[in-house]
Order: structure tokens, then sequence, then C-alpha cells
């Protein structure tokens, strides 16, 4: 019985191509660069696993976030307030909530806007990646206690 290999082409940058032929050729391989693409697929998904961090990045992005008490702001949140007709703007990326690229809390990126103390929950709005519009910070708040409160209440009967 004979196995007959089917194949489809994919489309590899032509730069990449001629990169691996000189550097199996450098090494004195003489591998075919197509069977040596093969293999390279196989060896990334032979180690995906023990290397998923580093080779799926955007499986473990999507998991990281910051907690904001009761509230989770996935990776890639934005956040922003309005302050004197102007927009300043935050963000959650992996798990730290940034605000000009310094690592701080939503209360004190309200607070360093204003230079004053101010109430973050009544003055951020939060626009999520799954998220059309912007929302404001006490509504997800609002929605994250209800949430609390029903599944307490299925627990407890």
């Amino acid at each position: 019985m004979v196995l007959c290999m089917t194949t489809i082409s994919v489309p590899v940058d032509t730069d990449k191509f001629i990169k691996l032929v000189d550097f199996l050729r450098s090494k004195g391989s003489d591998r075919d660069p197509v069977a040596t693409i093969s293999l390279a697929i196989d060896y990334w998904m032979d180690n995906a696993d023990w290397k998923a961090e580093e080779l799926l990045p955007e499986v473990f992005e999507i998991e990281k976030g910051y907690m904001w008490k009761e509230v989770f702001l996935p990776h890639g949140t934005s956040l922003r307030m309005r302050y004197k007709n102007q927009y300043h703007y935050a963000v959650v990326k992996a798990d730290s909530f940034l605000y000009d690229g310094v690592d701080m809390s939503p209360a004190q990126f309200a607070n360093t806007v204003t230079k004053s103390s101010r109430n973050a929950w009544r003055d951020l709005e939060v626009k999520r990646p799954q998220d059309r519009d912007w929302v404001p910070a006490d509504k997800l708040r609002g929605e994250s206690q209800k949430k609390q409160i029903d599944l307490d209440a299925l627990f407890n009967n």
C-alpha cells in the first residue's frame, strides 16, 4: 500500500526563504529548504506546550489584566478621564495599569490628572477590548456587585 502525500503552498516571504537557504549552506547542510520549513512547523508545535507563553503570547495576554477592586479589566482595556475639556488616557497592559507609561492605580491616575483627590469610580470611563462604547467605571462596578450578589444567592440557597 502506497501512501499518497498531498501538499499545499504556503506563502513565505522571499527574503526569509533566501535567508533560510543561505543559513543551510553556511552550516554545510544539503537539506531541502522546503522540507526544513515543514520540520520547523513540527518543531514549533512540539514546543508550543512547554514554551506556550513565548510561542502563543496572544493566549496569555487575554488572561492577563488588572483587578480594580471587584472589577476585572482585561489586557488591552483603555480608560479615560475628561478634565478641563481634555481627555487623559490610561491603559491596562498585561497585569499593569499604566498612565504615561507609569504603573499606578486608577485612583492615582485620577488624582495625577487633576492634582487633587478624586473618586476614580465616578470620574473614569472604561473601554474593554470587547466593548464598543465607553462605559462609566461606576456602572461596571455596580454590574460586578450585582453579579456577586446573584452568585451568593445562587450558592446559598
